[in-house]
């Protein structure tokens, strides 16, 4: 049977990655991680393709965000404590001369890397008899697309708004639930509605009350988000996470980082 250590996320943390007979497809903690034709909890984060191969050793933020990294060396180093104990990160833009908006400086890919350090430990936790992994311990969502999904249940055809109803309270029921989430570039759009700042403001009381972690990226900083989001969310995630800025030129534009 064909060694899976090629395609296994695993393989950098497993002693028998390669080893023929044992690192195959019916390895459990590899079933668990990328299931039966990429099915598997890997998939299920909905973290962007361009992100799936983010992790602490490759982060490129050394050179220009040199306290961000030593902050995620440490944070990564005692990673499944800080989460259970519910330790949030929020990430922000610092812009300069060069990079007015503060774009492309490493704050989506450090938070994936932590996601996705965080999913390999816990599945290595449940392989190793610990914690079991019953539900999707991790998920990334882009804010932006949480506020047009929740849109989209007003919008259209009966049957397109209630097809939309379904995806959003699924969607809703799993940022509430799952031990870590990334928010992704929260605040960045124009001034949300009432209704809306009502649902996001229920997620996140959900998380903070049941001591779930949380990262936060955005271009803006903690003071400058109740522009967009209102006092009551800045408070909140202000009250929940620890503040990084990520600063430096727009690595975007040359296809590295966001």
């Amino acid at each position: 049977m064909e060694t899976m250590n090629h395609v296994c996320k695993l393989a950098s943390k497993c002693k028998h990655a390669g080893e023929e007979g044992v690192c195959n497809a019916l390895c459990s903690p590899f079933m668990l991680l990328h299931g039966e034709g990429n099915t598997g909890l890997w998939k299920a984060t909905n973290v962007p393709a361009k992100y799936r191969n983010s992790f602490f050793d490759t982060l490129p933020i050394q050179t220009d965000n040199k306290p961000a990294y030593a902050f995620l060396k440490a944070y990564t180093g005692n990673l499944l404590e800080n989460v259970q104990n519910g330790i949030g990160l929020f990430f922000y833009s610092i812009p300069n001369a060069q990079n007015r908006l503060g774009t492309g400086t490493g704050k989506t890919t450090s938070a994936v890397a932590v996601l996705h350090e965080y999913l390999l430990l816990r599945v290595i936790e449940d392989s190793k008899g610990g914690r079991p992994v019953e539900q999707n311990p991790a998920l990334f969502y882009k804010a932006s697309e949480l506020q047009t999904l929740y849109n989209a249940q007003f919008r259209g055809t009966p049957d397109m708004q209630e097809k939309a109803s379904l995806r959003y309270y699924k969607i809703k029921k799993l940022l509430m639930k799952a031990e870590l989430v990334v928010l992704d570039d929260i605040g960045i759009r124009q001034k949300i509605t009432d209704a809306f700042e009502n649902e996001l403001t229920e997620i996140i009381d959900a998380r903070d009350s049941e001591v779930l972690m949380t990262i936060y990226t955005s271009n803006l900083p903690i003071e400058k988000l109740a522009d967009t989001l209102g006092d009551r969310i800045a408070s909140r995630i202000e009250g929940m996470t620890e503040q990084i800025a990520f600063t430096g030129k727009d690595h975007r534009k040359g296809g590295v980082l966001k």
